[in-house]
């Protein structure tokens, strides 16, 4: 998709960008409108119907506080609790038609007060008391209902409200619920139970006014059971989001689904007996006036939008024709054409392109003649360097030539050896044996660089020459082991050292000196390391002398005329092997000397 879009011309890009940009803007300040306005009339409403649902908690408070405090009244009412205290410790018939008189006309008032009492009645172990406006449904057994079975269960329970239901106790169908009420009277210990009745309808028509602000309400009790209610909604789900926000007082939220639709929830408690009060607004009806506004902001975002893209095509034409004829110039460009010229009679950024798009130009056709030069040049260069080759070549033939004298050398050399070995003269085949070997090992074919062995080979060459020269005076071992004898070195490192050691070392001292080549274990972490000694038992170097001398073959100086072998040794292994590696030494003065080599280990000859 990005290189799809990277590819598009300029004019295209500009109406894509502003196309989207436009789309969006609008898009955005649309909806964001939308989401608050529509925010707006939910915050409304959720004000408002908290509002409403107080007012009916209020007033069904206040119906049910009445009537708990007309029933408290009549059961702590002095001529009610005698007369209904003489019968039950006393159950004479006079006594019974005292309390069915008392018990009845006390009922009826308690009825005649509070339109939302259905009826009353009083079970006690004695006998049954209403107030004779009804007739009574003799098949109702007290001790066999819900209601006594309750109270068994929950002894210490003093008031407790149940479902609705028909009517048990009278002869009637009317829906009702009731309310049992569990109290005692002085001197008696039998069970005694007020049962106040309360109409459903009456209490539905008490909230049917407030419909018209929610789409349902519901009043669920403490286990959630619908009291009055919409049928259908599902009071378990209602209960559980009442449980989430417990403690918070009012309970909102849109998260409510019943017949399809998204219903707003408004909950509040009553405190007389825990009831519920649910009321629900569908999310619908109540955006349903936001519908005309939604189609407005989408006609306007339409005609906004044909009006940017309009706009932007103008903008885009004006923008990029310029570009277009710069285009076309560079095209001619392109085929070869330097003398093309843009012009563009503005200063803006156009101008600055054609500026410098015309100053490029002068800088190609500048180039191009350089260029030219430039390719004059190197040809007469690649002459010159071919005649240099050329020059070269014939050097090296000539060197090539030039080793066939010390080939002529050693073969005379070997010759004499055969001479004096036939003759008898054993010091003088020693000596050019010894000589042969050392120019045979000198030249090597032109190598740079032998195995070990050979170069232990040259040295000791060198070293039985010179043992013949001075006789007893000087000894040598050499003591490598096989281990390295393979390992590849340059050529001409130990006969300077050994030299050194002679003449600097041996020959200043009384009496036989030796020396000693070997190798020392390499340190831990060094085992591709390789260190070479070169031990003579000679004069020693004073100490100042010594580090003025490690301290040059440190830096690598080599236009030393004293020593000039070793420094040659040293500079040639720092240039082969690198800085790392190279030549220095220990001693003790008057008592021995000792050069190190330090080699890198390279090709190992081991199966």
């Amino acid at each position: 998709m990005k290189k799809i879009f990277n590819n598009l011309h300029f004019r295209s890009k500009i109406i894509w960008i502003f196309g989207i940009m436009f789309f969006l803007t609008t898009a955005i300040s649309g909806v964001s409108y939308y989401k608050y306005t529509s925010h707006d009339i939910e915050e409304n409403f959720r004000v408002s119907a908290e509002s409403v649902l107080v007012q009916i908690v209020d007033t069904l408070d206040m119906r049910l506080g009445v009537i708990r405090q007309r029933s408290q009244g009549m059961l702590t009412n002095y001529t009610f609790v005698v007369t209904f205290s003489d019968y039950l410790n006393n159950p004479s018939d006079i006594n019974l038609v005292k309390a069915m008189g008392t018990v009845s006309s006390f009922l009826k008032d308690l009825e005649m007060g509070e339109s939302l009492l259905h009826s009353s009645y009083i079970y006690t172990d004695k006998g049954e008391f209403d107030n004779f406006a009804r007739i009574r449904n003799w098949q109702f057994d007290f001790k066999e209902s819900e209601y006594y079975k309750f109270y068994m269960e929950e002894p210490g329970k003093a008031i407790q409200w149940f479902p609705p239901q028909k009517d048990r106790i009278f002869q009637d169908t009317d829906e009702i619920i009731p309310c049992v009420r569990k109290f005692s009277v002085h001197g008696y210990e039998g069970g005694l139970y007020l049962v106040l009745q309360l109409k459903a309808m009456q209490l539905e028509h008490l909230l049917k006014g407030k419909y018209e602000f929610f789409d349902k309400i519901l009043i669920l009790d403490q286990e959630g059971n619908t009291i009055i209610g919409s049928e259908g909604t599902d009071p378990a789900e209602l209960v559980a989001l009442a449980g989430k926000r417990e403690g918070t007082g009012t309970v909102i939220t849109s998260d409510y689904q019943y017949e399809g639709n998204t219903y707003l929830v408004t909950c509040a408690g009553l405190s007389e007996n825990g009831w519920k009060i649910w009321g629900l607004k569908s999310r619908e009806t109540l955006l349903g006036s936001l519908q005309n506004l939604r189609n407005v902001i989408l006609e306007t975002m339409g005609v906004i939008f044909l009006l940017g893209v309009a706009a932007i095509l103008l903008l885009s034409h004006q923008l990029t024709d310029s570009l277009r004829k710069l285009e076309k110039r560079m095209s001619l460009v392109e085929k070869g054409n330097f003398n093309t010229r843009f012009f563009y009679p503005y200063k803006d950024e156009v101008g600055s392109l054609a500026k410098s798009f015309n100053y490029m130009i002068g800088e190609i056709q500048s180039l191009v003649v350089k260029q030219e030069e430039t390719i004059k040049e190197l040809k007469w260069e690649r002459d010159y360097a071919a005649e240099v080759e050329k020059q070269n070549r014939k050097a090296e033939l000539r060197a090539l030539q030039a080793q066939i004298n010390p080939h002529f050398l050693y073969n005379t050399l070997n010759a004499i050896t055969w001479q004096a070995a036939d003759q008898g003269a054993e010091e003088i085949s020693i000596l050019s044996s010894s000589l042969g070997k050392f120019f045979r090992i000198s030249l090597s074919k032109g190598a740079e660089v032998i195995p070990l062995r050979e170069e232990l080979e040259h040295v000791t060459s060198y070293l039985d020459i010179q043992r013949i020269r001075y006789h007893s005076k000087l000894n040598y071992q050499i003591d490598v082991g096989e281990l390295w004898l393979d390992c590849k070195v340059i050529k001409l490192i130990l006969q300077p050292l050994a030299e050194n050691s002679i003449y600097h070392g041996i020959k200043e001292k009384q009496g036989t000196g030796l020396i000693r080549i070997y190798e020392e274990p390499p340190c831990s972490g060094e085992e591709q390391i390789l260190r070479l000694v070169v031990w003579d038992d000679g004069a020693g170097i004073s100490q100042d002398k010594l580090k003025v001398l490690n301290e040059a073959l440190k830096k690598g100086e080599t236009d030393r005329s004293e020593g000039y072998g070793i420094y040659n040794v040293n500079e040639r292994l720092r240039l082969f092997f690198g800085k790392d590696y190279g030549l220095q030494f220990e001693s003790v003065q008057g008592q021995w000397t000792k050069a190190i080599l330090t080699l890198p280990v390279r090709d190992w000859g081991i199966d």
